[in-house]
């Protein structure tokens, strides 16, 4: 049985000597006998599991030099000093026998006796029993304690950046949600923000007013929504997902003037059910974990998906729904006969997209409990084709297994032309070996995918850059600093778990760099990117609001557009919009929905490095309709770009 110590280094570190008080040394142990212990990464970020397979450093003191009597520690200087480049944990363990000693305990508990280890800060000493590794305990058993060992770290700091030198600023009295999509439901030029149920305003001075009751969103049950023009009026609607059995989802009507009508009923979009009580005769809808607005048959109105989830209480599944827009308010239900599916299944995540750049918007659906993820390639005749395993999209198969995706982002990640996809993963530690992790999927430029993180042997050295958190929930892609390659952040889930940035290194790779960036979330879920304040760069909201406050001479020069369908839909979801500066295209999408029923600003961002002007534009609209805009278009303009006409209007608000 291990005896482990769980340290969280604050700032990068070079650690030079672990100090442990010694108990029950058996008077019978030979004095020369050495007492080893070892400093450990960590596996995963649940605060008890370790990688014992790769320690950083091991030694050894002989047992004439303890004293076990618990009022000495023993010193073990590390003979080359361990330098831990970016912060997070590491443990100091020990193997005990039932004839070895053990270390002491200090007495005294941080929680309460009947969940002392609820909060992450509470626990931070445990034991792995690595003779418990089976199939379900990878890396052997592990559970904390809610007493600490009398273990000490002796570390120098490597770098001290202070909270206020971070490039990502936490908004002060910001909204705060763990759902979140922007829009601007008013068209005034600054993205307004839903936050769960909660309508924000945006003031346009960096603050947001809450206008849920004057908006007409108050008592409405929901956990988020996604903002897509059903109706082709010029103004965003709203669709509110319920991820409960015991409410139905609701549609809004944006009546152009600041408010919204429920249409629900009216629009015939039933979230009804009657194969699932939930353990609950009351509980008649669909837990809705995501939604999405697209395309399905390019005729100009958008059709709806609902990802339905899970009943907790009996681990029963639902049947996702689809709806067609028929054009006239109303919706139609779509299933078995236009290719979806009509298993119960626990989908939790839905990002349209067209894949493959022939004009249709397909879809991706992450399902959770190690179940195959689906791709819906679309036929362009109103059908779709289940090919996620064709394309290298379900996941990878282990036995039966799959993974327990949360979240997806696509994007261009190495800079190709096509689109890639980041799938974010929760895989627990004792599933190592056979659940999913993040994956980082690489567009081969027909279609099909290949993860780029390939068999993860171990929590580290992937070839994406990726470190494994054992939470990694919803993903969101931007060029953070404007240099023209897509930077990524994921939210973790659970207590005391950070939130990862990393820089895009323009091949799809990554390199984290948490510790610079500055968003603190922490438990965090939904993750959504926009440039609240129109400064030209993108801002971050997880769980609450982070300003990017990168220096000009950090950046390089960006571009911002916002498409309008004339034929296609009016808000564009599902185009693709390809903007290229000299040798280099950057590819970006109208999201209709990302994340894990999130969204990202309707007015795209992008990163041009030091190109001062662009040579063309290329808007791809539903149904394969192109609109061409040709430069030198001057950088750093919002440009809003109409389907047809082939002059780009500058302006931050709509013309």
């Amino acid at each position: 049985m291990h005896e482990a110590m769980r340290f969280e280094l604050e700032h990068p570190a070079t650690i030079h000597a672990i100090e442990v008080m010694w108990a029950n040394v058996p008077d019978t142990m030979d004095p020369a006998a050495e007492l080893e212990l070892g400093l450990y990464p960590d596996f995963g970020y649940n605060g008890f599991d370790f990688w014992a397979a790769d320690p950083l450093w091991t030694g050894t003191r002989c047992v004439a030099d303890v004293d076990d009597s618990g009022a000495t520690f023993t010193r073990y200087v590390l003979d080359q000093p361990v330098t831990v480049d970016h912060p997070g944990l590491v443990y100091v363990a020990h193997l005990a026998t039932p004839e070895s000693p053990v270390w002491w305990f200090d007495g005294s508990q941080d929680g309460p006796m009947d969940d002392p280890c609820g909060n992450f800060d509470h626990c931070r000493s445990a034991f792995n029993l690595p003779e418990a590794e089976t199939n379900t305990f990878y890396n052997g058993l592990s559970f904390p304690l809610q007493y600490d060992f009398m273990v000490r770290l002796l570390v120098s700091y490597d770098d001290d950046v202070q909270p206020q030198d971070r490039f990502f600023q936490e908004v002060p009295s910001s909204p705060t949600a763990d759902h979140v999509s922007w829009g601007d439901y008013d068209d005034d030029g600054y993205d307004d923000l839903l936050a769960g149920k909660t309508l924000w305003h945006n003031q346009g001075d960096g603050t947001f007013a809450d206008v849920t009751v004057a908006a007409g969103l108050d008592g409405l049950t929901a956990t988020g929504g996604i903002w897509g023009d059903y109706d082709n009026d010029g103004c965003l609607d709203l669709f509110l997902y319920a991820e409960t059995p015991s409410a139905g989802d609701v549609l809004l009507k944006n009546q152009c003037d600041g408010t919204f009508v429920d249409v629900t009923a009216a629009a015939g979009i039933i979230d009804d059910q009657s194969y699932e009580d939930c353990n609950d005769p009351s509980n008649t809808f669909s837990p809705t974990a995501a939604g999405a607005w697209f395309d399905l048959d390019a005729d100009g109105h958008l059709d709806l998906y609902q990802a339905n989830f899970i009943c907790w209480a009996n681990e029963s599944y639902y049947v996702d729904t689809v709806w067609h827009n028929q054009g006239d308010g109303t919706f139609l239900p779509l299933g078995a006969a236009e290719g979806f599916t009509t298993q119960q299944q626990p989908s939790r995540c839905v990002a349209p997209i067209d894949h493959d750049g022939d004009g249709d918007v397909d879809l991706q659906v992450g399902n959770y409990r190690l179940r195959a993820n689906q791709f819906f390639d679309n036929d362009g005749d109103g059908t779709v084709t289940e090919s996620a395993a064709a394309r290298g999209l379900a996941g990878t198969q282990s036995g039966p297994y799959y993974g327990h995706t949360i979240g997806l982002a696509w994007g261009d990640l190495d800079n190709d032309g096509d689109f890639d996809l980041v799938a974010a993963n929760l895989a627990h530690p004792r599933f190592f070996d056979f659940s999913d992790k993040t994956e980082i999927l690489i567009n081969d430029g027909t279609g099909n995918y290949t993860d780029l993180g390939g068999e993860w042997l171990s929590p580290f050295g992937n070839p994406t850059g990726l470190r494994y958190q054992e939470t990694h929930s919803v993903p969101v892609l931007a060029d953070v600093n404007l240099d023209g390659n897509l930077d990524l952040a994921i939210t973790c889930v659970y207590d005391g778990r950070p939130t990862d940035f990393y820089w895009g290194n323009g091949d799809g790779s990554f390199t984290l760099d948490g510790y610079h960036a500055g968003i603190t979330t922490e438990n965090g879920w939904g993750i959504a990117t926009a440039d609240f304040d129109n400064d030209g760069d993108p801002d971050i909201f997880a769980d609450t609001l982070f300003e990017n406050t990168l220096p000009a001479s950090d950046k390089g020069h960006w571009l911002q557009v916002r498409v309008v369908g004339v034929t296609a839909n009016r808000a564009a979801l599902g185009a693709t919009v390809a903007v290229t500066a000299g040798s280099s295209t950057y590819l970006r999408h109208v999201q209709g929905g990302t994340g894990k029923g999130g969204q990202d600003s309707l007015y795209l961002s992008y990163g041009l490095g030091d190109a001062t002007t662009v040579d063309q534009i290329v808007v791809t609209f539903p149904g394969g309709d192109q609109t061409t805009y040709t430069g030198p278009i001057a950088a750093d303009q919002r440009y809003w770009l109409t389907q047809g006409d082939t002059t780009p209007v500058a302006s931050w608000a709509k013309p």
